[in-house]
């Protein structure tokens, strides 16, 4: 494969992962959000400013530390895109997670661990 080439496919893969998995989670986190959140339509935006926080993490990382040499092998360029992209989802889920579960309150909480 040439530079290009390589390049799109590698931006293609960087752009699905974080979506996929933010779509994967969206009916929960927006059950979730929409009892966090009391303005109307404040749950939406917060879903898509994670979306577009994830997507846009992904692909910083891609482009800060992806290879695109037509030397280096299809295999490498392709999972070094996929690592990429897989650490950059799990941190943005982490961030979303760490950052719902505070706003539980601490009664809910251990009431959620011990049922």
């Amino acid at each position: 494969m040439n530079n290009t080439a390589l390049f799109l496919v590698s931006l293609a893969i960087s752009a699905t992962f974080p979506l996929a998995a933010i779509q994967w989670l969206k009916p929960l986190l927006l059950r979730v959000l929409n009892g966090l959140c009391n303005a109307d339509g404040s749950a939406e935006f917060w879903l898509r400013t994670t979306q577009v926080l994830a997507m846009s993490g992904s692909l910083v990382l891609l482009l800060s530390f992806g290879q695109f040499d037509a030397q280096i092998d299809l295999v490498e360029v392709l999972r070094r895109t996929l690592w990429l992209s897989l650490a950059a989802t799990f941190v943005s889920v982490a961030l979303v997670s760490r950052n719902i579960w505070r706003q539980i309150p601490r009664a809910q909480a251990d009431a959620g661990v011990q049922a």
